[in-house]
C-alpha cells in the first residue's frame, strides 16, 4: 500500500471516531461494538441475557405475585418463600456480585424500590396510625410464617425487599436492559413511564380483591376513600421509580459519552 492510500485510510478512521455518536453508521459493526439503538436517546445498545433478564424479572416480580397466589387459595406464602422467593434471592445475590449490565440495572431498580415504598408509606402510614387506612402487612408476615396470626417485623420485610425492592427491581430490569432499546422514545418520558407503571401494579392490587371472595377480608374492603388512598400510595411509588430511573438514564448518557 502506497503512502498515500495509508495516508487517506488513517485520516478515515480519524473522521469516523471524531463524528458525533448519534451519527454514526452502524449498518455493519463488528462482534462487541457499542452502537447506537436509536438517534436522539444518547444511550448505548450493549449485548443482553434474556435469561439473565427473566431470572431477575421473576425474582422481583414473585413476592408481590405470592399475594394474589394465597388469595386465590393457589399456594400459600409460606410455601412461596421457603421454596421461590428465598432460593431466588439467592440467585439474584449471585448475579448482583458478577456485575453484568442486567444486574446492574437490577440494584438500580432495588434501590429505587426501596425510596420509592419508603416515599409511598410516608402518606400511608400515618393514615394507619388515624386507623384511616386497614394495615393488612402484620397479617402478611402471619401468613409468611405460617403459624402465628401477625408479624410486624416479617411482613415490613416483606413489603419493602420483597413487595418495594422486588418490583422496583423487575420494572428497571425490563426498561433497562430491554424494553428502552426497542422502544427508545420511552427513553425521553421516564417519570411517565414509572407512573404507569405504578398504575399497573395498582390495578393488580384492585383485582385481586374484587375477583377474590377472600380480598376484601384479606387485604383491604374496597371503598371510595380505600381506592383512592391506595391509588395516590401507587401514583407516588410510580413517580419516585420514574425520578429515579431518569436519573439512571443520564447516568448511561455518561457512560456513553466517555465510551
Amino acid at each position: 500500500m502506497s503512502t498515500t492510500a495509508v495516508t487517506t485510510h488513517r485520516a478515515g478512521i480519524d473522521a469516523s471516531r471524531s463524528m458525533p455518536t448519534q451519527g454514526r453508521a452502524v449498518a455493519a459493526p463488528w462482534p462487541g461494538t457499542r452502537i447506537l439503538l436509536a438517534p436522539g436517546t444518547g444511550l448505548l445498545r450493549r449485548p443482553v441475557s434474556l435469561a439473565r433478564v427473566g431470572i431477575l424479572m421473576t425474582a422481583g416480580a414473585l413476592p408481590v405475585l405470592s399475594i394474589p397466589l394465597y388469595v386465590f387459595n393457589l399456594l400459600p406464602i409460606s410455601a412461596s418463600a421457603r421454596f421461590l422467593v428465598l432460593p431466588l434471592a439467592v440467585i439474584v445475590i449471585a448475579m448482583a456480585l458478577h456485575r453484568s449490565l442486567e444486574a446492574r440495572w437490577a440494584v438500580r431498580g432495588f434501590a429505587a424500590g426501596l425510596i420509592a415504598v419508603t416515599a409511598y408509606d410516608a402518606l400511608r402510614m400515618p393514615m394507619v396510625f388515624t386507623r384511616i387506612w386497614p394495615d393488612f402487612i402484620p397479617r402478611l408476615g402471619g401468613w409468611i410464617i405460617g403459624d402465628v396470626s401477625t408479624n410486624i417485623p416479617v411482613g415490613y420485610a416483606w413489603r419493602y425487599i420483597g413487595d418495594g425492592g422486588g418490583i422496583g427491581m423487575a420494572f428497571f430490569v425490563l426498561c433497562g436492559a430491554v424494553g428502552l432499546w426497542r422502544f427508545p422514545a420511552l427513553a425521553r418520558r421516564p417519570i411517565l413511564l414509572g407512573i404507569g407503571y405504578g398504575i399497573f401494579v395498582w390495578s393488580g392490587l384492585v383485582g385481586t380483591i374484587a375477583l377474590s371472595a377472600r380480598g376484601a377480608e384479606l387485604l383491604f374492603p374496597l371503598s371510595v376513600q380505600s381506592l383512592g388512598l391506595s391509588l395516590t400510595g401507587h401514583l407516588i411509588y410510580g413517580s419516585v421509580l420514574g425520578l429515579y430511573l431518569r436519573r439512571a438514564l443520564a447516568t448511561e448518557r455518561r457512560l456513553a459519552l466517555a465510551a
